[in-house]
């Protein structure tokens, strides 16, 4: 995984070289800006230390050709990095696995085979919303995911994503820890 910002976009090229947090504004109306710190950039997606109120949570990935704006918000002596330095958490490290940052198949089953449960975001028609499950099959275009609801309940079939409408993959975040495991081993 390359760890250094690419220019696959112009709005890359400011993004911080030395771990700066960052909050990433994307051409998709209603889509969340998020923020956090660049670990990775490929020509397909972008990989980001997700970070909320100081605390890790998780990473997430989005399209690199989505992000419009990548603006520094806070440096090493910011509170956010000195609070991440006080609890351990810094500098910030990858999350598990090689996630591929070139090829959405290979992004979400390394993360879902490391993880166990991801989140999808079709933000283009639903930006509110995400699915929350294993990937269970992959094809060339679409991928089978087997959800998890918010009660932490296995759908009884895995629902099919076209692969070309999903913008954002989430990991690792304490929400999607929480649901693993009160959902238990998929039936």
């Amino acid at each position: 995984m390359d760890r250094t910002p690419s220019t696959a976009t112009p709005a890359l090229d400011h993004a911080p070289r030395g771990g700066g947090l960052v909050r990433l504004r994307r051409s998709i109306p209603g889509a969340d800006r998020l923020e956090g710190f660049v670990l990775g950039t490929g020509p397909v997606w972008t990989l980001l230390a997700a970070c909320t109120d100081h605390r890790l949570d998780g990473w997430t990935a989005v399209r690199t050709a989505d992000l419009r704006k990548v603006r520094r918000v806070g440096d090493e002596d910011g509170l956010t990095v000195r609070a991440l330095r006080r609890a351990g958490d810094w500098p910030v490290r990858p999350p598990a696995g090689d996630l591929p940052l070139d090829d959405l198949p290979g992004l979400v089953e390394a993360a879902s085979r490391a993880y166990g449960l991801v989140a999808l975001h079709t933000e283009e028609s639903a930006p509110d919303v995400c699915w929350v499950g294993t990937v269970t099959g992959l094809r060339p275009k679409s991928l089978r995911l087997h959800q998890v609801d918010t009660e932490a309940r296995w759908y009884e079939e895995p629902t099919k994503f076209r692969l070309g409408r999903i913008t954002r993959v989430d990991l690792g975040s304490h929400y999607l820890a929480v649901l693993r495991d009160f959902a238990g081993e998929r039936p």
